[in-house]
């Protein structure tokens, strides 16, 4: 099995352990905090099986309908997940703020066992957000990454709903509310810094700093070659260029042939498994002059 695929499938089984989890001690609890997380690890699962499917769609090579590959498929569902969180959020931040408002009263039982099943759920947490962005690091997987960040949030909430339940145990079932609130409010950011990343790939933004790298590699060739135009764009990890250069005009096509292999390779060694297309141009003559 692909080893991105294996690792999305580690998310759902530990998406599916955590919903029955916190399910089951909120409502024998009566914990708005374990209920919020739940649902946020209800949101973990649908991000998680997304991630499944478009880490099997992003690895498919490129053909004549998709010349540039699959990637933005990752793209795509991590913004969907985006979405699904701003509306768990917004419910969230209903239920906690009824209850602070006291439109209902709150009622919470903070057992022992639920602080015992809190701390085994925060262990998850912590061991899922790390194999995530480990992954996510090491394939350069944008939808791995969108997980690592979304465990990494539920790490946070979770921790918050220990908070919650200890007040609540003191004597202060307020707590519980707060936790949920806070949970709602990790989820928003979570959402907002999300959005922006993918949006910003779907709409082929520049990667300033992939293109500053292409830059320094191009212009350091030796012999030199003038850099005309340099475009780039990227989706799943992968940058593409779009190169022209100048030759002076009565130089063979062989030398220009190689002018060009040099500008790709050196892409290339600076920005590993680029997708690197050369165009290359008679030198104008103010440029010969110079």
């Amino acid at each position: 099995m692909n080893p991105q695929r294996r690792t999305a499938l580690v998310s759902v089984v530990a998406a599916c352990v955590l919903i029955a989890l916190k399910l089951v001690t909120g409502l024998a609890t009566g914990s708005l905090g374990f209920l919020s997380e739940a649902v946020h690890s209800g949101t973990d699962l649908v991000a998680a099986l997304l991630t499944l499917f478009a880490v099997g769609v992003a690895v498919r090579p490129a053909d004549r309908a998709h010349p540039y590959g699959h990637g933005k498929a990752e793209h795509l569902v991590a913004l969907a997940e985006a979405a699904i969180l701003v509306a768990v959020s917004l419910f969230l931040a209903y239920k906690a703020g009824s209850h602070l408002a006291g439109a209902t009263e709150p009622d919470v039982d903070a057992t022992w066992w639920a602080l015992v099943v809190i701390g085994v759920v925060i262990l998850i947490d912590a061991s899922r957000t790390v194999v995530s962005l480990r992954a996510g690091r090491r394939y350069d997987s944008p939808a791995l990454l969108a997980n690592a960040l979304h465990f990494g949030s539920d790490l946070a909430g979770s921790t918050a709903v220990l908070a919650g339940l200890l007040l609540a145990r003191a004597g202060y079932p307020e707590g519980d509310s707060l936790a949920a609130l806070f949970v709602a409010l990790l989820v928003l950011l979570a959402a907002g810094r999300l959005m922006r990343l993918n949006i910003d790939v779907l709409m082929d933004r520049v990667p300033a700093e992939a293109e500053a790298t292409a830059r320094r590699a191009i212009e350091g060739l030796s012999p030199p070659v003038q850099l005309r135009r340099l475009r780039m764009r990227q989706a799943a990890g992968r940058h593409f260029a779009d190169v022209v250069i100048g030759v002076p005009p009565g130089a063979a096509v062989a030398q220009g042939h190689a002018a060009a292999d040099a500008v790709e390779a050196a892409v290339q060694d600076a920005l590993p498994e680029s997708d690197v297309v050369v165009h290359v141009e008679p030198l104008d003559e103010a440029a010969l002059r110079e």
